[in-house]
């Protein structure tokens, strides 16, 4: 496997699933008006945190004339909607299209790979794993050339390497979170510790963030690690949680048997997935794109965010309900009760140095799931970013604000 060429100028067809997130944002903006006089009798539901924005707002528009307000509210709803349109469009015919030198394999198994991001190394650098999730590609960590997480770090005389979960193979097609936990992970941080020499500094993004806090936990005893840092990982599944991912767990419990027959998910469900946790997302980020100029850095790293957000391969199945019912239905990590093969995983017998990076704006993670896991460890340091899921990570401006503390943490 190499990303050394380019992937061939045709259209993008994304965002997937495309007709979904128009649909959705058509209901939503050409409902605004009908939505009006509810919204004037105080009988639709708004957030508490706006309540007091949204009492405010009533009492102003209860001297406006109603007829005028609702053409008003009509044609601003439709060049919303144009504008998001737009954006999509914008980004579909955007001549982008990530060509990454790919880093050599350290180590190899099934199809699992462990990057090596800095190959010709001394050998006394300080030595890093980084676990992205196993949801979409691990290309978030490592974006672009001149816009990489790992390639920063291995500038900032750091050894890191990243793994790379690929599609799952025919073994891989049978495994759930605990066989990705027990048979890839730990054994390959064993064995790139024992390479090295030295511990490794572990650190997890998202979902990574829970598998690297079971591999802490599994080796908390044998000396291979030296530091853990988390970043926008969740630990309580159920805070701040909303309406339509309960929705998405009822279907999906309904439609095992069809994924049974399948033999695993498609990515296009996992997508679902994520709609179910942020609907409106779509609507605004191409709201914005749509407004930005087509030479402005940000442009090119929100294409290549969209591109990794909309590619990877589908997930093993007893991996993704795994994941489904144990975490976000039943939230086992939280009341300390997630185990992996029979160990229950308890932070609080994790005794490195923790660095728990939490976002301010994520609907994926929000700020109340990825604090939670302060509470649990011993000896953390906490960092808030700014930011949201995806861009405190990879997004513009992550290698002057975020990257940096990262590295100054390890070190």
């Amino acid at each position: 496997m190499t990303d050394e060429s380019p992937t061939p100028l045709t259209k993008r067809t994304g965002p997937r699933p495309l007709p979904l997130h128009v649909a959705t944002a058509t209901s939503e903006w050409m409902s605004a008006a009908a939505s009006l006089p509810l919204f004037l009798l105080d009988g639709l539901h708004c957030h508490p945190a706006r309540a007091e924005t949204a009492r405010k707002l009533r009492a102003k528009l209860e001297k406006e004339d109603m007829l005028l307000l609702q053409q008003t509210v009509m044609l601003k709803a439709q060049e919303r909607l144009m504008t998001m349109m737009q954006g999509i469009e914008a980004y579909q015919n955007h001549p982008y299209r990530r060509c990454v030198p790919e880093p050599p394999a350290a180590l190899e198994s099934g199809s699992t790979r462990l990057l090596d991001y800095a190959p010709n190394a001394k050998g006394d650098e300080p030595v890093v794993i980084a676990v992205p999730s196993l949801v979409n590609s691990y290309h978030v960590l490592d974006l672009m050339e001149d816009h990489s997480l790992m390639r920063y770090l291995a500038g900032e005389g750091l050894r890191p390497y990243l793994m790379d979960w690929d599609a799952p193979g025919p073994l891989e097609k049978l495994f759930g979170l605990d066989d990705y936990i027990t048979s890839r992970l730990v054994p390959m941080i064993r064995e790139i510790a024992n390479r090295r020499g030295r511990p490794v500094h572990l650190l997890g993004y998202c979902m990574g963030g829970n598998l690297a806090i079971a591999a802490a936990h599994i080796l908390k005893d044998e000396g291979v690690l030296d530091s853990l840092t988390l970043v926008a990982t969740p630990w309580d599944f159920h805070a701040e949680r909303n309406v339509q991912l309960e929705g998405f767990l009822k279907l999906m419990d309904k439609s095992q048997e069809l994924f049974r027959d399948l033999g695993v998910v498609p990515m296009d469900v996992m997508q679902l997935f994520f709609f179910s946790l942020d609907p409106t997302l779509s609507d605004r980020k191409f709201r914005r794109f749509a407004t930005l100029d087509p030479d402005d850095p940000k442009t090119e790293i929100f294409v290549a965010i969209e591109d990794w957000a909309n590619e990877g391969a589908p997930l093993a199945l007893n991996l993704a309900f795994d994941c489904l019912n144990r975490w976000y239905r039943d939230n086992l990590p939280h009341k300390g009760e997630w185990q992996v093969e029979g160990r229950t995983i308890l932070p609080e017998e994790i005794t490195l140095p923790c660095h728990v990076i939490t976002p301010e704006r994520d609907r994926i993670v929000p700020p109340a799931s990825a604090k939670d896991i302060l509470k649990h460890l011993p000896d953390a340091t906490h960092t808030s970013a700014a930011s949201g899921h995806v861009n405190m990570i990879a997004g513009y401006g992550a290698d002057k604000i975020l990257w940096p503390k990262i590295t100054e943490y390890i070190k």
